[in-house]
């Protein structure tokens, strides 16, 4: 089928090869925003007393929670409806959709604020170990309906601008402006509350600067029937009965990671919540390609849902799941085989302590990795009562493993308990993807990937057991994590998802030359 046309349905292979290459962009971004992120953190960490930083992780995690929860889960509604109406040019449903879910991010982050206000001399009290934690808190919570703004107007520029749009706000200018939030208190030699503070001036900015984007997009011809008469049909039922049993999702998101800080606040004090909350963000790298590659998967496989084309959605699901499991493998290796070294470079020898978190911690996300993106086909095809039950049977094992861990173990439980949770997690949305949509049944060759990222991880871990000189561990994570990239070229069809790639010299010889016809 000819590609000219661009309301025409692309072929597999075709839609496969575009939606990896709109997130390369993407993921180049996100490596950027790591990398700002990553110093930004590390400044954080080494200037801040532990128990400054322990009370400025509590902040940061309640007004997640907040923004979380405040949210409906509305933002994934938009990342699926918006192009399903695009799709079927329905302008009233689309601009119906907008004006619903501004509207209710905005009633519910408020409301959030004044109950964090109100209940701010009981926290003080009776919940949290170190008063300056509420403090903080106040200071940040605003950040609640902003941070879920943010995340509305994400999915609508995945919808209706470019990845590069994405590109530049979320992931240059959000991160420099926390950067530049961190220096400012370095110079100053300010205090944790003027960083507090900065992070909400980021926060405020971060918003203007999406609402400026949107707008010059919204003056382009990007909606359908924008010459006649403007309707507005705003889809109630359909946005919530969608988005509210999802909102379980957001709940486990909270308990795995916010609640465990809570707990541990409350019952070990803020110098092991700085300890769990530091090597967090290290943990997280390997899900960095999920999270590049999700963003724009959850449209696309939107629209060829729209057209029922499940076979599409099968290779879509089965080629982006393999990419992000061999890209993700030497982070994986690094922070399981290395994590001494590397907690202990980056946040100096107070934190070596924290080396075993580390490692739990990557084996978890690595695990959700390498399922690829299981959660967001289920919410494509609206399982929304299956996901809702996984999450409550998931969260109930979240509370009772936190709350039996974290009391006796502290920072080791928390890990343990998080860890626990993604895996079963991510077993169960596999088992219900795979029967209730009839996508992510395994073939031979991504078998086969599978098998080989097993036997390299267990060929390390030999190595590892004997040795644990950086020298030795770190030549062979780079070699047999090319090996294993080379290996794989012909099932993840590198050369014709970046033929450009082939013109490099020697890059052909390893990455396979293009097929005819590609």
């Amino acid at each position: 089928m000819s590609t000219s046309d661009p309301d025409a349905p692309p072929s597999d292979a075709l839609s496969v090869r575009r939606h990896i290459r709109g997130s390369s962009l993407l993921l180049l971004g996100r490596m950027i925003s790591l990398l700002i992120n990553f110093v930004t953190q590390v400044l954080i960490v080494r200037y801040l007393s532990k128990n400054d930083f322990g009370a400025f992780a509590y902040a940061v995690s309640v007004v997640a929670m907040g923004s979380s929860l405040g949210l409906l889960g509305v933002h994934k509604a938009v990342i699926r409806y918006l192009p399903i109406y695009l799709e079927r040019k329905d302008r009233a449903a689309i601009v119906g959709t907008i004006v619903l879910v501004l509207g209710s991010t905005l009633t519910l982050g408020i409301a959030f604020v004044a109950l964090a206000f109100g209940l701010s001399g009981f926290l003080q009290e009776s919940v949290v170990s170190n008063p300056r934690s509420v403090g903080l808190l106040l200071i940040m919570i605003t950040l609640v309906p902003l941070q879920g703004f943010d995340s509305i107007f994400q999915g609508m520029c995945a919808v209706f601008a470019s990845p590069r749009s994405i590109f530049i706000r979320r992931h240059i200018l959000g991160p420099v402006l926390k950067l530049a939030a961190v220096i400012t208190v370095l110079v100053t030699a300010g205090s944790v509350e003027l960083l507090a503070t900065g992070y909400l001036v980021a926060g405020i900015v971060g918003v203007a600067a999406y609402v400026l984007l949107l707008k010059r997009v919204f003056r382009s011809p990007v909606l359908p029937g924008r010459e006649g008469a403007l309707r507005l049909r705003i889809p109630f039922r359909e946005i919530f009965a969608y988005s509210l049993p999802l909102v379980t999702t957001d709940v486990l998101f909270v308990l795995k990671t916010t609640v465990a800080i809570m707990v541990l606040e409350s019952f070990r004090g803020t110098s092991e919540v700085a300890e769990f909350r530091a090597v967090l963000p290290v943990a997280a790298l390997n899900l960095v390609i999920l999270q590049s590659v999700k963003l724009l998967y959850t449209p696309f496989a939107s629209r060829l849902f729209a057209r029922q084309d499940t076979e599409a959605i099968h290779q879509l699901y089965s080629q982006t799941s393999a990419w992000i499991m061999v890209i993700t493998f030497p982070v994986f290796a690094i922070c399981v085989f290395l994590s001494g070294p590397i907690t202990e470079a980056l946040f100096g020898a107070r934190y070596s302590d924290a080396a075993v978190l580390l490692t739990i911690l990557a084996v978890g996300n690595y695990f959700n990795a390498a399922l690829g993106v299981n959660l967001y086909t289920l919410n494509v095809f609206a399982r929304v009562r299956f996901v809702a039950a996984v999450n409550g049977v998931v969260a109930a094992i979240a509370v009772a493993l936190h709350f039996i861990l974290i009391p006796s173990y502290g920072a080791l439980g928390a890990a343990i308990a998080t860890t626990t949770t993604v895996i079963v997690y991510n077993l169960l949305n596999q088992v219900g993807m795979v029967v209730g949509t009839g996508v992510g049944r395994f073939r031979g060759s991504h078998v086969r990937i599978y098998v080989a990222v097993v036997m390299v991880g267990t060929i390390l871990l030999g190595v590892r057991m004997v040795t644990s000189s950086v020298w030795i561990l770190l030549p062979l994570i780079v070699i047999s994590s090319f090996g294993l990239l080379r290996w794989s070229r012909d099932l993840l069809a590198i050369a014709d998802t970046f033929p450009e790639l082939t013109r490099v010299p020697g890059l052909r010889l390893f990455l396979g030359g293009r097929r005819d016809g590609a």
